[in-house]
């Protein structure tokens, strides 16, 4: 969208950075991400600082490049205003990507599997 408007106008194009880059699906809500971002979250003092809370995540794993302060808001439950708290919409996604999926492969040694 932008480029089509700067080139209505006739100037040049340049991309930003974050346009530039290639779009990516993290799930963050993965046992790889979730836990570092719960105690990121209480580690938070005072009221919440979105930008902040983004900045100190990124600090501590560079994947976190990606994660925007919107998305923290997203998550966080409104009414309680001194921390982050997470909705309960967030809690019971993040309990789902933790519950074990798929086929099971792990079977009793007195089970038969024909």
């Amino acid at each position: 969208m932008k480029k089509g408007e700067q080139e209505k106008t006739g100037k040049k194009y340049t991309p930003s950075k974050r346009d530039a880059a290639s779009h990516q699906a993290i799930n963050w809500k993965s046992p790889m991400f979730w836990p570092m971002i719960d105690m990121a979250a209480r580690q938070q003092v005072g009221k919440p600082n979105h930008s902040a809370f983004v900045t100190q995540l990124q600090k501590q794993d560079p994947r976190f490049q990606h994660l925007s302060y919107r998305r923290i808001g997203e998550w966080r439950d409104k009414s309680v205003k001194d921390r982050i708290e997470w909705s309960k919409e967030t809690i019971a996604t993040v309990k789902k990507e933790f519950l074990p999926g798929g086929k099971v492969t792990c079977y009793n040694v007195f089970v038969s599997i024909s």
